[in-house]
């Protein structure tokens, strides 16, 4: 009897096609594509598409990212996306997770196959023949081994890598949550400074009406003008020029700008205070203050259309990295905000509970569904439109609570609203952010 060559344990025969169907790819490049890049495909190695999401691929002002998919070691196939200029090097990380996603699907599927295949042809061969197979899968296994020494190597480059691109990524969703605040802030600026302007503006015209009437007084003097006159002439010129009326009204207008002056200094003061920007590393903390802090670099977005209820008890201190603690806050109640356009209800509350610092936020809005709630910490789930949000705040935030020892709870009602708690350890079992 012939004895069979298993020409596929190791694998090298394989095309990724054979490897990993569109069924499993589909859901991954969907997600890829939501989550910004406009376009993504996977290329077998003759550079056909076994699966692809997203519009047009071939838009020459899109940006082109290629990762090559490994089988055994050798490229059998490429992950190739497309992306605007817009989401700028958030692209890279997201492509190089979407990659890596790919690849730990090919390799436990091709492990399931081989494993497979070798269970049916020993099954089917003769004694003669099991001693053979023995004999190839001794040196499947060496060569296995030598794999896994390479692999595991690969692994630890690769987790270096993906640490580098999240704390790229965090840096990036601290931008996005710091850039939402923009057009309010700019809205809160504009507003005393341009009164002060034009304050301004109307006080450059009383200076050339008082210097008119200065003027006046010079010519009459210089003139030899008689007194009567001279009082008649310029009492007349006074009533005409109306400099009574500018006295005191220059007095209301430099009091109007000295508070816009004022106004536009303390947004500043909370913008940069919220920043933590001469903040040095890890401090003790006042969470009260920072929620505090966050509200009122939000009270632009919130004014004339949420209301805010507090319930602040006091607090131990808490070491962290306050700016990173007010980011999370921050990704917390924008969430909250953008539940209800009118009539929301924010619920701020603070206190020690069972052992712990609890800190809610809740609010009426639309609330969440359970399979939206389940999802809700899935790195780049958003049930916003595609470019409204990448889909990481959430999760961002909760990868900063967990690095003081804390979690993050939430509870949620469709059509009635949601509550997020957030969970810390008292001082003497806090721990600090890396």
């Amino acid at each position: 009897m012939p004895h069979t060559q298993l020409e596929f344990v190791i694998g090298a025969e394989k095309r990724i096609a054979d490897i990993v169907s569109r069924a499993e790819i589909e859901p991954l490049l969907r997600s890829l594509v939501k989550a910004g890049p406009h376009y993504a495909a996977v290329l077998d190695e003759d550079g056909l598409p076994i699966c692809r999401q997203g519009g047009d691929g071939d838009d020459d002002a899109a940006r082109e990212l290629r990762h090559n998919l490994l089988v055994e070691g050798e490229p059998k196939g490429t992950l190739q996306v497309f992306c605007g200029a817009a989401i700028g090097g958030v692209a890279d990380g997201l492509t190089l997770l979407a990659r890596d996603a790919l690849q730990l699907i090919i390799t436990n599927n091709l492990k399931r196959m081989l494993t497979t295949e070798v269970h049916t042809a020993i099954v089917q061969e003769s004694y003669d023949q099991l001693v053979e197979t023995n004999r190839k899968l001794v040196e499947s296994e060496k060569r296995y081994r030598e794999l896994a020494v390479s692999l595991e190597q690969q692994v630890e480059a690769r987790t270096a890598d993906l640490q580098k691109a999240y704390s790229r990524m965090l840096q990036q969703e601290k931008l996005a949550a710091v850039g939402s605040l923009a057009a309010g802030m700019a809205h809160e600026i504009n507003n005393p400074n341009g009164f002060v302007r034009s304050n301004l503006n109307t006080f450059g015209r009383y200076l050339e009406r008082l210097r008119e009437m200065l003027n006046c007084y010079q010519l009459l003097i210089s003139g030899n003008t008689p007194l009567q006159q001279l009082i008649s002439q310029t009492e007349q010129r006074r009533r005409e020029l109306k400099i009574d009326f500018v006295l005191t009204d220059s007095a209301e207008l430099l009091r109007q700008s000295l508070e816009g002056v004022d106004r536009i200094a303390a947004i500043v003061a909370d913008l940069k205070s919220f920043s933590h920007v001469d903040d040095a590393g890890p401090a003790d903390a006042d969470l009260n203050l920072e929620l505090e802090r966050t509200l009122s670099v939000l009270d632009p977005q919130m004014a004339g259309r949420v209301t805010v209820v507090r319930d602040l008890q006091p607090l131990p201190p808490v070491a962290c990295q306050p700016g990173l603690i007010d980011q999370a806050l921050l990704t917390i109640m924008q969430n909250a905000l953008l539940s209800r356009n009118a009539g929301l209800e924010l619920r701020v509350s603070s206190r020690v509970e069972e052992g712990k610092i609890v800190i809610r936020i809740a609010d009426n809005g639309c609330g969440m569904s359970p399979e939206v709630l389940r999802r809700v910490f899935e790195p780049f789930f958003t049930t916003r439109e595609v470019g409204s949000g990448t889909g990481m705040g959430l999760t961002v935030a909760r990868e900063i609570i967990a690095g003081v020892g804390g979690s993050v709870e939430l509870a949620s009602v469709e059509g009635e609203g949601t509550t997020v708690s957030v969970l810390l350890p008292l001082p003497e079992t806090a721990g600090t952010v890396t």
